[in-house]
């Protein structure tokens, strides 16, 4: 399965579930996470979607490192299931 059809799916089925769901790219700097979901009974989640078996870049590994130590919630999903559970939908 390609990224883009995970990516999709998972933004469908959390459409559906009620987040508040966009796209992220940072101006100036490399390795934003691909979506930002949200809702009020989960919080605000970021996930960086691959393709099965890859993993993130460097510069994308470094970001979402950076992110983390400000408190925020990144995950890495190479698959629907997985995002599925981190949004609490599985």
């Amino acid at each position: 399965m390609r990224e883009s059809a995970i990516e999709n799916a998972v933004v469908h089925a959390a459409t559906r579930a009620g987040y508040f769901v966009r796209k992220l790219a940072w101006t100036g700097v490399d390795g934003a996470p691909d979506r930002v979901f949200s809702r009020a009974d989960r919080g605000v989640v970021f996930i960086e979607f691959k393709a099965p078996g890859k993993r993130p870049a460097m510069h994308q590994t470094l970001e979402h490192e950076a992110m983390r130590s400000a408190g925020m919630e990144v995950h890495v999903c190479d698959n629907v299931a997985d995002a599925k559970r981190v949004l609490w939908l599985a």
